[in-house]
């Protein structure tokens, strides 16, 4: 694949704009960009392969020409998707945005809408939009319910392997989204899809533009049966309902010829029923209820919200400058409802908790294109603000954790913390000659809070085009990861001693995780319509995060492994022409552990032991995945395919076990209709597992497991749209 670059050219004379800053202020704004943080446009930059007087150009952002695999201008992986590809895969534009992301290669599946990026955690990639980082506990664990939805994507492009040096935190990939704008699309539509499992789901966008300014908003309202994945096998899970809400604006004013001034505004809200399980026996007596209810009429709730406000002003100047400047707001909610005599009965536990983030982040980059070279800088910035409070009730408990008495006992466990992530980058994009380029950097990063650590990274790649079709990519970097801080509760061992919640002693606070990755691959253009890629990589990691569900409340928390390794091998083919499409992907890979050295207590005292002696495998990924797709049209009709393939992940004891394999089949087939006068009006049927499988994804007992996760069985929607 080719990459497609934002040209800003020199050569032209600038307009007089009325009103325009004078010189002196354009260039302290320059200066601010170059001290903000890390935004989409210097570091992912390209030099031109000629660098006569034809190349006064400023490159931008790093994206492939076309949909499918490719290398980006700075030697990443890199596996792109559009609006169009999104809608017509047979989930359509409203699937949750990790159904999109696990038909791309070296992503897993996961319960509850998670997923895994090559081998690592859930919440260990990041999310970029419109060239910036969005705040890292965005994407929290479990994501069932995502800030972002496919609806308002116009690009996406899924970067992972040796990524630019202006990433870090959580750099297990990264998910690059271009939005919609008003003055692109300018256009708009209604929706309402329906079907099984109790969903009712109406949707809604519009695109307008006024002059230079472009706004584009879209909504979203869900209920059904579905808020996490299902407990039991059955076709309708028990306990499930889910009322959720989106919705999403961006807005952008182009200032100048060459400078943009945005906005992007986004909130969700919904709540969540737990799901339950029939037929469990009571495991503990509470005083006053002689008869305890059965486990299916237990009552709890996980409720979420999230709001996100993203202020950014990108532009080019004079002599090959270019630079972005970005500050957000973002604020996020987990709150869990116990039923308190259901789960003080059946896991000696009731908690009550909130864990809110409150977090504030500045970020920019500089860009300066000198002949061959691309040089970048920038920093990042954030303050993270965590609470988390906690109030339990409990039993008391001997040391061998036996119930010693039935009256319960009340608990408080608050903990806060301002944690503080930031890091500074300088890069050197090389055009060595006109087939060869090199990427190299250096960034420092540093945290302050609940955990502290500060590295000093550096990454290099290499890019040879050894013809027009054929591109290939070899790399090293290292990185730094943060944990996820929402999840984290350093008071919550010593808080539980002598009770029914009680755990092993342990270290409570997660460090950050330092890794080192070897990555390589090609990309071969075989035609116009089919191009195919092949990518392997290895990672030594120290203090790989991980996260897991050690009790009732589905607020995952972090901890490390002492030191391991990863490796995989990707596959991946797209095939597009004329009315037909197709992709498929193959996954192979292993992630390998040892040693708990933080958050012990969340283990069993010998399973503790075993992983302290043993490398053990993650349940991160299967051993082998595939994804595949169709999408086609014929004689009015739109008909799509696609399917995912898991070899299963691990579970049991210290993961030793192997779960069956997982095959689920979606296929759609829709046919639109134009009504004179009001617009275009499409039919969609879709059906999801078409074979109805039962598919295992989780086991009720493994590292960090609560209880069993099952994935969706055989489910019919319609869904009804009218475009205008």
């Amino acid at each position: 694949m080719g990459t497609s670059r934002l040209i800003a050219s020199k050569t032209a004379p600038r307009p007089v704009i009325p009103g325009r800053p004078p010189a002196a202020a354009r260039w302290a704004l320059l200066l601010l960009g170059c001290s903000a943080g890390p935004a989409a446009q210097a570091d992912e930059a390209a030099a031109d392969a000629a660098t006569g007087p034809e190349s006064l150009s400023t490159v931008i952002v790093e994206a492939a020409s076309e949909v499918g695999p490719a290398v980006s201008p700075t030697g990443a992986s890199q596996y792109t998707t559009s609006a169009e590809n999104i809608a017509a895969a047979p989930k359509g534009r409203t699937a949750p945005l990790t159904d999109v992301l696990a038909q791309m290669p070296g992503v897993a599946i996961d319960q509850n809408q998670q997923i895994h990026i090559r081998n690592t955690e859930g919440p260990q990639f990041q999310y970029q939009i419109n060239g910036v980082l969005i705040p890292l506990d965005i994407n929290t664990n479990p994501p069932f319910i995502s800030m972002i939805n496919p609806m308002f994507i116009q690009r996406l492009d899924l970067l992972d392997g040796v990524l630019p040096v202006r990433y870090s935190y959580a750099t297990g990939g990264v998910v690059n989204i271009q939005t919609k704008d008003g003055c692109a699309q300018n256009s708009g539509d209604v929706a309402l899809r329906f079907g099984q499992r109790s969903t009712i789901e109406p949707s809604f966008q519009y695109a307008a533009c006024q002059g230079q300014i472009g706004s584009y908003v879209s909504g979203l309202y869900q209920q059904s049966n579905t808020a996490f994945s299902s407990a039991t096998p059955g076709p309708t899970p028990i306990h499930n309902f889910t009322h959720q809400g989106q919705l999403f604006g961006f807005f952008s004013d182009r200032l100048t010829t060459d400078t943009t001034l945005s906005l992007l505004v986004s909130g969700v809200q919904s709540s969540n029923q737990l799901p339950n399980v029939s037929g469990l026996a009571p495991a503990y007596s509470l005083s006053g209820v002689p008869v305890p209810p059965p486990s299916t009429d237990i009552d709890s709730y996980l409720n979420f919200s999230d709001a996100l406000i993203v202020v950014s002003l990108a532009g080019s100047a004079a002599d090959g400058l270019s630079y972005q400047v970005a500050g957000s707001w973002h604020t996020i909610s987990q709150h869990f409802e116990p039923d308190p005599v259901g789960e003080l009965v059946y896991q000696g536990v009731a908690s009550t908790a909130t864990h809110d983030d409150h977090d504030y982040t500045l970020e920019g980059d500089l860009s300066f294109v000198l002949g061959a070279h691309t040089l970048g800088s920038g920093f990042y910035a954030g303050e993270y603000r965590v609470t988390a409070e906690d109030s339990s009730l409990v039993f008391p408990a001997n040391e061998a954790g036996e119930q010693t008495s039935d009256v319960p006992v009340a608990v408080v466990n608050d903990a806060h913390a301002n944690n503080v992530v930031a890091g500074v980058y300088v890069m050197d994009l090389w055009q060595i000659s006109r087939r060869l380029s090199a990427s190299a950097g250096l960034r420092w990063d540093m945290l302050s809070g609940f955990s502290s650590g500060h590295q000093v990274d550096p990454t290099i790649s290499l890019v040879y085009r050894s013809d027009n079709a054929t591109t290939w990519h070899a790399g090293f970097a290292r990185y730094f990861q943060v944990p996820s801080f929402l999840g984290i509760s350093p008071t919550a061992q010593p808080a539980f001693e002598g009770t029914t919640a009680a755990g092993p002693p342990g270290i409570p606070t997660p460090v950050p995780e330092d890794d080192r990755e070897i990555d390589a691959g090609v990309v071969r253009q075989v035609s116009g319509s089919l191009s195919v890629s092949a990518d392997a990589y290895y990672e030594w990691t120290t203090h790989y995060l991980d996260t897991g569900q050690f009790g009732v409340v589905p607020i995952f928390a972090p901890f490390n492994y002492s030191k391991g390794h990863m490796w995989g091998t990707e596959l991946a083919t797209h095939y597009q022409s004329g009315k037909l499409s197709a992709y498929a992907s193959l996954t192979v890979g292993r992630n390998w552990q040892q040693g708990v050295v933080t958050g012990q207590f969340n283990f069993a005292p010998d399973e503790l032991a075993y992983i302290d002696s043993h490398a053990i495998i993650l349940d991160h990924q299967p051993l082998y995945g595939a994804a595949a797709g169709v999408n086609w049209q014929a004689a009015g009709w739109t008909f799509a395919v696609d399917g995912l393939y898991s070899s299963g992940l691990r579970a049991g004891f210290a993961d030793t076990e192997q779960l069956p394999n997982v095959v689920q089949v979606n296929l759609s087939g829709e046919r639109s209709f134009r009504i004179p006068g009001l617009g275009v009006l499409t039919n969609r049927l879709t059906l999801l597992n078409l074979f109805d499988r039962i598919n295992l994804i989780r086991p009720a007992e493994g590292i960090g497991i609560f209880q069993s996760a099952y994935g969706p069985r055989r489910t019919l929607y319609d869904t009804i749209t009218l475009s205008f």
